[in-house]
């Protein structure tokens, strides 16, 4: 259903938009309104899975469906167009909006701990961040593990009202990679800030990164513990072309 004056909504079998989401004249529309209504359509289409099949066990917990839902769409447009014209449009969004959000007053993290007014909960954070949290998690584990641990997921929960700590536990134990420190990204608000040094030895041709994280304090959250973050790293030749590397350490995570 299209109407003028209505945000947003979905329902089992009913998904209200606002009608500049679901319709438009190509003699008028830009490509970005064409876009954008792929990419709502699609958005409120997978809420049927993530968000109705499989919902939210009480409002704390609502970037289980939203956040998870923008990383689908995202995913969705990735493959209906440029991947990497998505991914920096997605980017852009994100630090304009919701770092100025994290920098701010009304800081709170991907599962705020307490709320005055629900409609206060439909924030950038809450869905663009947490679909960022999402994007952490497939880097982690990969493709491959990833879809094992969505397919847990909707086999575990089908028909049930769940937690954030539910998705993750599916994803960790369909690929046996330990995210109980990854959950801090649910917990703490803030974003982190990461300096990068590296030492070369040319003799061994081996370039070692040095990481210092840190995270400015946000209201009730002075002091942050380490968020896990995941890094790709690369090397470009002058002539442009990507050097192949190979990571030596302990435990190394394969290059994507």
């Amino acid at each position: 259903m299209a109407v003028k004056d209505f945000n947003s909504g979905e329902n089992k079998g009913l998904n209200v938009f606002n009608s500049k989401y679901v319709l438009a004249k190509s003699e008028t529309a830009t490509d970005g309104d064409f876009q954008n209504i792929e990419r709502v359509i699609a958005h409120e289409y997978f809420h049927n899975w993530t968000g109705n099949r499989v919902t939210c066990r009480d409002w704390f917990q609502l970037s289980l469906k939203e956040g998870l839902t923008v990383f689908r769409d995202q995913e969705f447009s990735a493959d209906m167009g440029s991947r990497a014209v998505i991914r920096i449009n997605n980017v852009k969004n994100l630090r304009t909006r919701q770092f100025s959000e994290d920098a701010g007053p009304i800081a709170h993290p991907v599962r705020p701990d307490a709320y005055i007014e629900m409609n206060n909960f439909y924030t950038t954070t809450v869905y663009e961040k947490g679909a960022e949290v999402i994007r952490m998690i497939y880097t982690l584990l990969g493709g491959a593990n990833f879809r094992k641990g969505m397919d847990l997921y909707f086999q575990r929960h089908d028909g049930q009202a769940v937690t954030c700590d539910d998705f993750v536990s599916a994803m960790s134990d369909a690929s046996g990679f330990d995210l109980n420190q990854f959950k801090l990204w649910y917990k703490k608000a803030g974003t982190p800030e990461l300096q990068l040094q590296s030492e070369y030895v040319s003799e061994r041709r081996s370039l070692k990164p040095f990481v210092e994280q840190s995270c400015p304090p946000t209201p009730e959250q002075e002091i942050k513990q380490p968020f896990l973050i995941p890094l790709k790293l690369g090397l470009i030749q002058p002539n442009g072309e990507a050097l192949d590397l190979q990571l030596v350490g302990e435990n190394p995570m394969p290059l994507t």
